[in-house]
């Protein structure tokens, strides 16, 4: 049967901790207290590149959580963040949790509706947020049922806190609160099937079992490595590569809040001496695609590069390789398991999969009757390990429904070859993948369908030239309108107007005349996925 079971490894994890405390006070209390760990890559015009010690950034952190204690913040309660990539990110963050507070970073890049959702069902009392974003906030203040503070980074308005401020007039020391490694740490959101995010509540532990398995062991991240993701600090893949797994492990961190230009990420490896790279699929093919960058930049000092959020098409593999002469190693993860849990180790990484079990974390698939899958067969693929989520918040069916005793259900299908590796085959329900982002297609579809020119709607997942994930809408017009390329930038201008996340746009759409549907007049969005992965794989012959 398809099954695997990765390294054991021993991963040390006190019964009373707080996870805050150990990730910046026990590496800052000795020799690293000096050592430059951030290196701010600030977006121009607006800031500078700036560097910050271990020991800087403890004070930081110990500031803000005195800070919200002073606003009567306490245990358990809820710190909403949206802050871009930042000191003041890690300083947030860190330091909710060690004054007792549960963090809950979210997207820079949502809109209006989404927060709200977001603070409403979280319950914040406090919302730390970057100064660009908060008069969206703003608007909307007075209908939040639960939001006391508003902490602003950059000028605060009348009724607003000043961030900077605050900590200015904070003591750079602070106790932390003894909790259980059971007791919450941080959530995060993750996308559900109807659209509503799903409140992910993990433990004090579950960071450090993550840094000691994946980063530790499979990665072998150390005091020696400067680290550099694209991804970004709200993310699961991004937290982990950025914040805990550095300051566990040791390593240097490159800060960079702007967006994933080429020329500028090739400077900024060169320009710090990154050792190891982390980015999504469609970044490095972007990136392999510039003509020669392989002799204009020094990049010698990367030892590999790692990519995930969504399945790395075997071509970008082999062209990187080729190009740079380095490793890109594929992995997959997911907000409910906090990071990586399969995935190709440097030096045994294969094209075309996810790599092998994580040390640490056990893999099965099966079949719709729950019944084991044999190698070479797809499955659903049920994963078992210590950093998995305790459940998600105030949804107790679909907390059911996904984590099953010890195992969670990751929705994603699985093959795993005789050689024990395991390729991406798909997801098991309709949800989509875009830019590694989960998109509902039901949230999609609904508004499509606003448009007046829309009878009926279907999105399902696309794919690319490049094998990449995309949305694709499939669209039935109304009488009286006729199918032309005007008309479809007309759509994808009408959803970016009515304040569709940027990521939830089709990338194209195809009018048609009917849509594939059940007896019972359901429509069958398997039917257009599998169409347009034929038509993909048509592509390349």
């Amino acid at each position: 049967m398809a099954y695997q079971k990765g390294e054991e490894v021993e991963v040390s994890i006190p019964e009373q901790m707080n996870v805050a405390s150990i990730l910046i006070d026990e590496k800052a209390s000795g020799d690293l207290s000096d050592r430059k760990i951030i290196h701010f890559v600030g977006d121009p015009p607006k800031s500078m590149p700036m560097d910050m010690t271990l020991g800087e950034l403890r004070n930081l952190v110990n500031k803000t959580g005195n800070a919200l204690k002073t606003l009567g913040l306490e245990v358990e309660d809820r710190v909403l963040m949206i802050i871009q990539d930042s000191p003041e990110f890690m300083a947030a963050f860190l330091g909710a949790i060690k004054m007792g507070a549960v963090p809950v970073p979210v997207n820079t890049m949502l809109g209006q509706q989404q927060y709200q959702y977001m603070l409403d069902n979280s319950r914040a009392r406090a919302l730390v947020v970057d100064g660009g974003i908060a008069p969206i906030i703003e608007e909307i203040r007075g209908e939040l049922r639960f939001l006391k503070h508003v902490i602003v980074i950059g000028e605060a308005k009348e009724g607003q806190v000043s961030y900077h401020d605050m900590v200015n007039s904070a003591s750079p020391q602070l106790e932390a609160v003894e909790m259980n490694k059971d007791d919450v740490a941080f959530w995060l959101y993750s996308s559900g099937t109807t659209g509503a995010p799903k409140g992910v509540v993990h433990l004090q532990h579950d960071m450090l079992y993550c840094a000691d398995t994946y980063f530790k062991h499979t990665l072998k991240i150390s005091e020696d490595d400067t680290i550099f993701s694209i991804s970004k600090l709200f993310f699961a893949y991004g937290l982990g590569n950025s914040l805990y797994s550095p300051l566990r492990l040791g390593a240097s961190i490159v800060l960079y809040p702007g967006t994933p230009e080429e020329d500028k990420l090739f400077e900024i490896i060169e320009k710090y001496r990154v050792t190891v790279f982390y980015a999504v699929p469609r970044v490095y093919a972007r990136m392999v695609a510039m003509e020669g960058v392989e002799n204009k930049y020094d990049l010698s000092s990367l030892r590999f590069c790692v990519s995930g959020g969504e399945a790395l098409p075997p071509a970008i593999y082999e062209q990187w390789r080729e190009k740079f002469g380095l490793e890109l190693l594929d992995c997959i993860g997911s907000t409910e398991i906090c990071h990586c849990f399969i995935a190709n180790p440097p030096g045994r990484s294969k094209a075309g999969t996810s790599g092998v079990a994580v040390p640490g974390y056990e893999l099965k698939t099966v079949d719709d009757d729950d019944n084991d899958t044999p190698v070479d067969d797809a499955g659903r693929l049920f994963v078992k390990g210590d950093s998995i989520a305790a459940s998600y918040w105030n949804q107790h069916e679909k907390s059911k429904q996904t984590f099953v005793g010890e195992w969670i259900n990751t929705g994603d299908l699985y093959i795993q070859d005789k050689d024990g590796y395991w390729a991406h085959a798909g997801r098991h329900d309709d949800m989509m993948r875009n830019r590694g982002l989960w998109v509902s297609p039901v949230e999609v579809e609904n508004a499509v369908a606003a448009h007046p020119a829309v009878l009926e709607v279907a999105v399902a997942q696309g794919f690319t030239r490049d094998r990449l994930e995309t949305i694709k809408a499939f669209v039935i017009l109304r009488d009286g309108h006729k199918p032309s390329s005007q008309l479809k930038a007309e759509l994808s201008g009408f959803l970016r107007g009515n304040g569709l996340s940027g990521y939830k746009i089709p990338s194209s759409f195809e009018f048609v005349d009917e849509l594939p549907k059940t007896a019972t007049g359901k429509v069958q969005r398997y039917v257009l996925r599998h169409l347009e992965r034929e038509r993909m794989e048509a592509s390349q012959k």
